[in-house]
């Protein structure tokens, strides 16, 4: 990925019908000829200027994109916004001009985000790839191609080491490797996460920034792997009284090492001849300190996310009754922020002109933010008290069918009325009460 501007002219291509319609309708202008971009500083500049490195290494570990996913905790973190984000109905609503909201079904785009974003991929899958790349890298880009009548028809992932960012007069503008077309802003998905360079145009990568902790991480694991592989019970020296030669010590090596290496070998009694002593000093991994490494960096990472431990498998401080409010806390500060920037680069990029303003995204989180039974019984019962909800609706809700004409009748409790009708129903203090006639009378 580079963060690129130009001294040079590059032709934006309008060559077809499809596309000088398509420039016209979107910009509300005819094409222009040329783009000319301005000189500044490149992505690698901007990165060193912030302190940043698009690699390196930590401990003798090279920190990159394949390599930090093989850290469980950042491959559990990514995985898991990745896949909830990716399987949420990406639903589109309509504006009702007399308020309310209406869902809209057959858009074009609504195919290819929620069926087949393009022959090569489904659209899960293109979904969980453009969020896992932007958690990792900063920055997501899809191309988007058109059909007749300038429609949606696929959507193409492009990794950000293929994508070139241009700016000019205020506007972006992309290129793709192996393809000299300079598409427009409106052409291309991005997504990005942080933004703190000059123009907050390219989001910040996790990666580059968080290099030490990663690194820390897999060297942790490494040394470990490592630990266990040598044998951290059986570690120590062969003493003998005996003078060896260099061939019969590294025999006695060789075989020693054969027999009791290694963490298939480990707690094997160990047979020794000819007054020869072993003398260990190999650390177990408590007093070596590498599950506690681990476990805190795991948790840097998770922090990092703002990933809840539980949903790393972490369940040391869960609880049955904290765990519901650590999934909900993760819907509403770790899923929600990410699904808001995705919805407006959809509702910016996947829709035309007309519809902008009246149409919009939303993610269904509803699934998510599920209680357990008894919870779920306890909201819905006081939803339908107050009739705010019909059965039909807290049916939908529990993705069942509705009754039919019934289940749409809402209900509220007998001994509820407005405050107009109470204060109807107050005695008036002017007015005398009856006399009350005497029984005995």
């Amino acid at each position: 990925m580079r963060f690129d501007f130009w001294n040079n002219s590059a032709t934006r291509d309008t060559s077809t019908p499809l596309r000088a319609a398509i420039t016209a309708e979107r910009e509300g202008r005819g094409a222009g000829d040329a783009l000319q971009v301005g000189s500044d500083d490149s992505y690698e500049r901007l990165a060193a200027i912030l302190g940043l490195s698009p690699g390196g290494t930590v401990g003798g570990v090279t920190v990159n994109e394949r390599n930090a996913l093989g850290f469980a905790s950042v491959w559990a973190c990514v995985l898991a916004i990745s896949q909830d984000l990716a399987a949420l109905p990406c639903q589109l609503y309509r504006n009702l001009p007399g308020g309310g909201k209406e869902q809209v079904s057959g858009h074009p785009a609504s195919r290819v985000l929620n069926l087949a974003a393009s022959p090569l991929q489904n659209a899960m899958p293109f979904r969980m790839i453009m969020h896992a790349t932007v958690l990792l890298h900063g920055n997501a880009y899809a191309l988007i191609k058109y059909g007749p009548k300038y429609t949606i028809k696929a959507i193409y992932y492009k990794h950000p080491s293929q994508t070139e960012v241009l700016q000019s007069d205020g506007r972006l503008y992309y290129r793709f490797s192996g393809d000299a077309t300079v598409y427009q802003d409106y052409e291309v998905l991005h997504l990005r996460g942080l933004c703190l360079d000059r123009y907050g145009i390219l989001g910040l990568s996790v990666l580059s920034l968080h290099r030490e902790n990663i690194g820390t991480g897999l060297a942790a694991q490494r040394t470990s792997a490592r630990f266990y592989d040598n044998g951290a019970k059986v570690s120590g020296t062969l003493e003998t009284p005996n003078k060896l030669t260099p061939e019969q010590a590294l025999k006695l090596k060789t075989q020693f090492s054969a027999q009791y290496q290694g963490a298939d070998n480990a707690g094997k009694m160990i047979v020794l001849e000819e007054g020869m002593k072993f003398n260990s000093i190999g650390l177990p991994p408590a007093d070596a300190q590498f599950l506690d490494t681990r476990k805190f960096t795991a948790r840097e990472v998770a922090s990092m996310f703002r990933v809840p431990a539980h949903k790393m498998g972490d369940l040391e401080r869960s609880t049955n009754n904290n765990i519901e409010q650590q999934g909900i806390d993760y819907v509403q500060n770790c899923l929600t922020p990410w699904a808001v920037s995705t919805e407006q680069e959809y509702q910016l990029k996947l829709l035309r002109t007309s519809e902008v303003d009246t149409h919009y995204w939303k993610h269904n989180f509803n699934g998510l933010l599920r209680g357990d039974a008894a919870a779920r019984a306890a909201f819905y019962r006081t939803m339908t008290d107050i009739g705010a909800y019909s059965i039909n609706e807290v049916r939908a809700l529990e993705d069942d069918n509705g009754i039919g004409e019934a289940g749409d009748v809402r209900f509220v409790q007998v001994n509820r009325q407005t405050l107009e009708n109470a204060m109807l129903a107050k005695p008036d203090p002017t007015k005398q009460p009856a006399p009350v006639a005497d029984p005995a009378a």
